[in-house]
């Protein structure tokens, strides 16, 4: 699940293959959207991939969704203009694991089962790779995201995160073993590109200081053992994740680490959550096959 730079819209993307974009307000009058279900007048559903959903990331500017798919594609969505189906499509060599548009919109980060980051100029679909092979990560890159003004990228495979300058295409910090040897599955950027959250199979939330790679803080309290999100509130007062154990999501004080809330979401595990990036509106979805709207 994703939400729109300007918060008005929710794409989903699902086992299936299928891709749903929805109105947030009128997605939001039905709470839970059963079986990822049409929200009547105000979804738009898309079919074109063959295998399921990894990840999906709105264009900063312009109305386009792009797709991740295990079907080694990444396909464009114009929801704006009502097309049925996807207006472009980028081969990957690889399963895309997630990908991100850069702040500007004109690159695109692909996270696959490839080792390197493939960074695509969204143009002409043309991929760059590290100059240094001896950059690249040392197992397939689970995820990728852009700092708030694009000048740094970072990105987990393995134990491992490494931290990119975003205009030469080159490592700048490795943090190894940044999960105690368990796999890194998801990060994110907080603090204006300052901080970085990064979610790991050692059932811990941690955030690191971008410059340095020091640990700042951790997050317990929530079993994760598989792939999953963890995110800041769209204000960064809060960190949130989930607990496979429960199907809860969690919620800490970003500032000091403190278990705030526990919400009782579903019935299975959670396998995604995302939260608005402009209000106290938060999303997740689970394998009982339910999208609850927070």
């Amino acid at each position: 699940a994703r939400f729109s730079p300007d918060g008005k819209h929710l794409a989903l993307g699902a086992d299936d293959g299928t891709v749903r974009v929805a109105a947030t307000g009128a997605a939001r009058e039905h709470r839970t959207l059963e079986q990822l279900s049409v929200v009547p007048g105000a979804t738009r559903t898309y079919s074109d991939h063959a295998k399921a959903i990894n990840d999906v990331d709105f264009h900063p500017r312009s109305p386009v969704l792009v797709s991740a798919s295990a079907d080694c594609t990444m396909r464009f969505f114009d929801y704006a203009s009502g097309a049925p189906r996807a207006s472009r499509q980028c081969t990957d060599t690889h399963a895309v694991h997630a990908v991100a548009f850069h702040p500007s919109g004109d690159h695109l980060l692909a996270a696959t089962e490839h080792h390197a980051i493939h960074l695509y100029d969204a143009a002409t679909f043309r991929c760059y790779l590290a100059p240094q092979p001896s950059d690249h990560h040392l197992a397939p890159v689970a995820d990728a995201h852009w700092s708030a003004d694009g000048s740094l990228f970072a990105s987990c495979g393995g134990d491992a995160i490494k931290v990119w300058d975003g205009v030469t295409n080159r490592c700048v910090r490795t943090i190894a073993s940044a999960h105690l040897g368990a796999p890194v599955n998801t990060l994110c950027f907080g603090g204006g590109g300052r901080t970085l959250l990064s979610c790991g199979a050692d059932s811990c939330v941690r955030q690191w200081d971008v410059g340095s790679g020091k640990l700042l803080r951790v997050f317990e309290g929530a079993q994760q053992t598989r792939r999953t999100a963890c995110c800041f509130s769209h204000d960064e007062a809060l960190v949130l994740s989930s607990d496979e154990k429960t199907g809860e999501l969690v919620a800490w004080e970003a500032s000091t680490g403190a278990q705030q809330a526990r919400y009782a979401a579903h019935s299975m595990p959670v396998r995604w959550l995302a939260h608005s990036p402009v209000e106290a509106v938060a999303v997740s979805c689970g394998d009982d096959g339910l999208v609850h709207l927070w």
